[in-house]
């Protein structure tokens, strides 16, 4: 590899600011960009050039280092070598082919311009899949991907997988994968935050009598205590029986009941009479007649 004066490459000066090479390279990046220029080696090459210089140049230890090996080299002697034709070489400029792949060796970031195309998706769950997390397997145009999906994600979350999307055109890292979670509410169980609001049913005669009651949750199956005379305008609140925190699985939000009466069914003959006995008692305590 010649040397290469990444100052003349950008058509800059040693003394040019940040701001002045980033300018002169967005100039000659736009214009000799290959997507612009396709099929066209030569614009390819002089991409390559302009980015190389540019990744030297807009990193300060890079073109300290550069700019002190420069220095360095140009005090050396210049030596001349003479065959059919005469051939003036400094001797960094024989030095830099070995120097650079020593300096840059397994160090050159692959930089953005030379990144491969992201790839976005979508994955819908329910909510008993977001409480539990699970793991899903997707089909790319690069292959199939495992998406780790952790408890307690919330909708519209971004799953971002780094080197899973498209491969570069152009030698550099591939894009990255990013999938967006759509968590579904359902019918039962609606969510807010960490909090889960759940429907559920219970009997009259628990309502007005209070007792115990089985009830299954999105954490599991639960007994609850209902009180006499249950107020159904407030919510029963079971602590911990939420989400869990994402990235913080051990906590969790609240479970918040919102319990209705369940009308019985197929009622007999025995029960009416029992229930107008019932409702008369209830109208004579009151003192209205029956």
């Amino acid at each position: 590899m010649n040397f290469k004066n990444y100052y003349k490459v950008l058509g800059v000066s040693a003394s040019s600011g940040e701001d002045e090479i980033k300018k002169a390279y967005r100039k000659l990046a736009k214009k000799w960009h290959p997507d612009k220029n396709q099929g066209n080696k030569t614009a390819e090459e002089k991409f390559k050039e302009i980015s190389e210089a540019y990744d030297v140049l807009s990193d300060v230890l890079k073109r300290k280092k550069f700019d002190d090996f420069v220095k360095a080299s140009q005090q050396r002697k210049t030596y001349s070598y003479t065959s059919k034709t005469t051939y003036s070489q400094t001797e960094y400029e024989t030095e830099f082919s070995d120097f650079f792949k020593q300096f840059f060796k397994n160090k050159r970031k692959k930089r953005s311009y030379f990144k491969g195309e992201d790839i976005r998706g979508k994955i819908t769950i329910d909510l008993k899949e977001a409480y539990l997390g699970s793991v899903r397997i997707i089909n790319t145009s690069e292959g199939k991907i495992r998406i780790k999906i952790k408890p307690g994600i919330s909708s519209e979350k971004i799953i971002k997988v780094s080197g899973k999307g498209k491969k570069s055109k152009y030698g550099g890292e591939n894009g990255d994968l990013f999938i967006r979670i759509v968590v579904k509410n359902s019918h039962e169980f609606a969510r807010k935050g960490n909090d889960v609001f759940q429907k559920a049913e219970i009997d009259i005669y628990t309502a007005i009598l209070g007792g115990e009651i089985s009830l299954e949750t999105i954490k599991g199956d639960v007994k609850i205590t209902i009180p006499e005379n249950y107020n159904f305008k407030r919510k029963l609140r079971l602590k911990g029986y939420g989400m869990p925190v994402y990235d913080k699985p051990e906590k969790f939000g609240d479970l918040y009941l919102d319990l209705k009466y369940k009308i019985p069914e197929n009622i007999s003959e025995e029960e009416k009479q029992l229930l107008k006995k019932l409702r008369g008692l209830q109208l004579k305590k009151s003192g209205k007649n029956t």
